[in-house]
């Protein structure tokens, strides 16, 4: 660090949380450290390829890791592997490029002088299917699949860090975050998703009756929490970000429809997937910390989603 210029390093900065999460860094006078195996190219930080570091690596090879922490203030865990869909099929390679690996990272962070390490859960997994809904930071932890067990697993490991080696931490379990640069050909994120199969004049793909529920949080909102929470100085480590409302498939559909102005007939399938049906996180907690508030509503993140696609698919 020089001159006290925080400096920062991202696993995973190419991505669509990371890319963002990037630009806000920069704009708080961080040095920011991308770190990413690149392999879809640099589409999502080519703009800010001459004001951040760039670091080509492998999350899987620790000698990679151990060298791009030299002189990190900051690191932000937001890389993965996997997505829910994947892990499922592949639970072993789960654990193997994701648990395994951030051990390793918790092991060289803890000898180097890393002041905290910010990791990206999953709030719209970690819990469940709870009963009871929207769900605070206290309630009972219930992975149902591999992706989530692997979520609970590194937070279980961050803390076990924190109280044998004094490495500090903190945990964003985001919701469903969404917004520009998020891959509308991926398997997650259901907003860009179904956009851009309207934008082609293709049916979006519904698992179950329509119902199932969840907490959106555009990206935008899921940054300004995470900054918020980077410079807060209480003693808790845990916090669930999303915008605390619930909506169910067919209301988004309602929703992409009335922007789009595209009559949509989405196409049913059984859900065998076993996929959570209900999911709300409550943000009291971090809006009594750090009087955060999500600014952009559902309807204006979808306005905003459909601009994107529109321009760059």
């Amino acid at each position: 660090m020089v001159d006290n210029i925080p400096r920062s390093i991202i696993f995973g900065g190419n991505g669509f949380i990371g890319s963002h999460l990037a630009e806000a860094l920069l704009y708080e006078s961080h040095e920011v450290v991308i770190f990413d195996h690149f392999k879809r190219g640099m589409t999502n930080i080519g703009h800010l390829n001459s004001s951040v570091e760039i670091i080509r690596g492998d999350f899987t090879n620790s000698k990679d890791v151990a060298k791009a922490l030299h002189d990190i203030d900051y690191v932000f865990h937001y890389v993965s592997s996997t997505t829910p869909t994947t892990a499922i099929v592949n639970p072993i390679y789960d654990i193997e490029s994701n648990v395994i690996p951030t051990v390793k990272l918790l092991e060289v962070a803890a000898d180097s002088g890393v002041k905290k390490i910010i990791f990206a859960s999953s709030g719209g997994t970690v819990y469940g299917d709870p009963e009871i809904l929207p769900v605070n930071e206290s309630f009972p932890l219930n992975p149902q699949t591999p992706y989530a067990i692997s979520k609970v697993a590194i937070e279980r490991y961050l803390n076990y860090f924190y109280r044998n080696y004094g490495l500090d931490h903190l945990i964003v379990r985001y919701s469903n975050p969404y917004g520009e640069r998020q891959n509308p050909y991926g398997t997650q994120g259901v907003i860009p998703i179904f956009l851009n199969m309207v934008k082609r004049g293709e049916s979006p793909v519904i698992y179950g009756d329509g119902n199932s529920v969840r907490d959106y949080i555009y990206i935008d909102d899921a940054i300004d929490a995470t900054l918020l929470l980077l410079i807060n100085n209480k003693p808790e480590k845990i916090f669930n970000v999303g915008s605390g409302i619930g909506t169910s498939i067919n209301e988004l559909i309602a929703i992409i429809s009335t922007i789009t102005r595209h009559s949509i007939s989405p196409k049913y399938v059984p859900d065998n997937k076993g996929y959570i049906q209900k999911i709300v996180l409550d943000v009291s907690k971090i809006k009594r910390t750090v009087d955060w508030m999500p600014k952009v509503s559902l309807n204006d993140g979808v306005r905003l989603t459909w601009s994107y696609i529109n321009n760059f698919y």
